[in-house]
């Protein structure tokens, strides 16, 4: 059975209540990518695996391209610290498999459920988010989707 729609009372007061979600999920997910970063880079033997790790948990947090930041990071330490191509491919098969937990599994569960946003929609967010504002509409397009939800839903339970 379907679990009926929360009740919004105050849309501000819930606008601010989705924005610290968002933080606060913003931030466990760049913790647990730093976590699977630092154990993935460790076993590909990449030189400076903690830093590179700690970057590419930082940098999860910019959409899209942070984490193609931290790839580009992390081969150029690898190549430049005398790896082979063998720990090279290691170290792109790392951030391909903690790419793949952080889109399909992190994200959708840490801020997609609570949030009540479709991914299509998040989408849509971020792609006219950064054509009209750049990089700082990428990076606060989720969170002012989440606040028009808020007051989408707000608006739609005063009609009924």
């Amino acid at each position: 059975m379907a679990e009926e729609p929360r009740r919004i009372a105050n849309p501000v007061r819930e606008s601010v209540r989705v924005v610290g979600l968002y933080i606060k999920g913003q931030i466990l997910i760049a913790g647990i990518v730093t976590i699977l970063y630092a154990f993935g880079f460790a076993i590909a033997k990449a030189p400076f695996w903690p830093i590179l790790a700690i970057c590419g948990g930082l940098l999860n947090v910019i959409p899209k391209f942070g984490s193609l930041i931290a790839l580009g990071l992390a081969i150029a330490a690898s190549w430049l610290g005398g790896a082979d191509l063998t720990h090279v491919l290691m170290v792109l098969a790392v951030w391909v498999v903690v790419q793949g937990l952080e889109g399909f599994i992190l994200t959708p569960r840490i801020l997609g459920e609570p949030l009540g946003l479709r991914p299509l929609y998040v989408f849509f967010a971020l792609l006219f988010g950064s054509l009209l504002f750049g990089p700082i509409g990428l990076l606060v397009a989720v969170p002012l989707l989440a606040v028009g939800n808020v007051f989408w839903k707000y608006y739609r339970q005063r009609g009924r």
